[in-house]
């Protein structure tokens, strides 16, 4: 079986609203004598004018996509470049929505999932994001997977009604997941056994994330935050973020500073259901086909969105001894677990991220 490329050199966000002040001025009718009096206010008002322009607002906008909330904030003293860099920003994560959703049937993902072929031709970057995937596949010994969209299907997480697979269909979803079942044929063709289907949930948002920033920065702009439903990256001023308490929805667990750095965290308490009295989340083990349940949340701090997006997952699946092994092999990555017994663990270097 031809694996892809070893390639694991990685990259990877807040701010209040403010608002501009108008001056009005009037003018008397009085004659010339009160020429010096206007001349002085239309002074005085032309420096507060320039005052207010030099001045770094907070823009913050917010839409609904990849599934969820996306919030971008951009501090910039010109609004009218920060409402463009915005836009376009939004402009791209709709666009990665659209290359990588297996629900829109425009989507190269859904035609794999669906083509009824064992074979497919990929666009670039759907290669590069697949490719990457592998990377983390190999060095996760398998606990992150994009392939388990049978399996995400077969419990339902994405409809209003989910529920618990009997051992049968779970045993035959099984067989029809997982990445030992995909091969990359001539450099941009993959070779898919059994009907497998791509899911790329674990690792989408935070590419997004990372391209939505890219596209910021090019507009010159130089502090910008954007939060797609708790992936998260941010460059510029002293932008904090809070990490959710697994089970206490109003508790923040920790204040992180994360400038020029990304933020992801994966939890049983995002998606979830509860029956015959237990809960069953969304973060599937991919050899078992059942959640992982080592963990209550996982937060990974690194440069590029996109790993600390896919490394939340495979940390949860890993549970705390083997995921946190993972995190302290790699550079420039950091983690911070709730275990299932609710006690929170640091990696080494994770300190110097807390806001105390």
């Amino acid at each position: 079986m031809k694996r892809f490329v070893d390639n694991i050199k990685l990259k990877f966000f807040k701010t209040p609203l403010s608002f501009r002040r108008g001056l009005g001025l009037s003018a008397s009718d009085g004659g010339w004598m009160f020429l010096p009096v206007f001349a002085g206010l239309f002074l005085l008002g032309f420096f507060f004018a320039r005052s207010e322009k030099s001045d770094i607002q907070t823009i913050k906008r917010t839409q609904i996509l990849m599934g969820t909330v996306v919030e971008i904030q951009v501090k910039d003293n010109d609004r009218e470049k920060a409402e463009f860099a915005i836009s376009k920003a939004f402009d791209e994560i709709k666009r990665i929505d659209n290359l990588f959703s297996s629900y829109k049937q425009d989507s190269p993902v859904w035609k794999i999932n669906n083509g009824g072929s064992n074979a497919a031709k990929l666009p670039k970057e759907l290669l590069e994001l697949i490719i990457f995937s592998d990377s983390l596949w190999r060095i996760s010994d398998g606990a992150f997977d994009v392939s388990l969209g049978n399996l995400i299907e077969l419990w339902g997480f994405s409809s209003e009604l989910p529920s618990v697979p009997s051992e049968g269909k779970l045993a035959e979803k099984l067989t029809a997941s997982g990445w030992k079942n995909i091969r990359l044929k001539n450099s941009n063709t993959l070779l898919l056994d059994k009907k497998v289907k791509f899911d790329f949930g674990a690792v989408a948002k935070g590419y997004a994330v990372d391209k939505a920033i890219e596209l910021i920065k090019q507009r010159g702009i130089t502090s910008a935050l954007v939060n797609a439903g708790g992936e998260v990256k941010g460059f510029g001023n002293n932008w904090v973020v809070g990490v959710q308490h697994p089970r206490n929805r109003n508790e923040i667990l920790s204040k992180l500073k994360i400038n020029e750095m990304s933020i992801a965290t994966s939890g049983d308490y995002e998606q979830y259901f509860e029956q015959n009295g237990k809960r069953y989340h969304h973060i599937l083990n991919p050899e078992t086909g059942m959640p992982a349940n080592d963990c209550q949340s996982v937060t990974i701090i690194s440069e590029e969105n996109r790993m600390a997006d896919a490394l939340a997952t495979a940390v949860f699946v890993l549970g705390p001894e083997k995921g946190m092994k993972l995190v302290e092999s790699l550079s420039d990555v950091e983690a911070m677990m709730v275990n299932s017994n609710g006690k929170t663990v640091f990696s080494r270097g994770f300190n110097k991220f807390l806001l105390r």
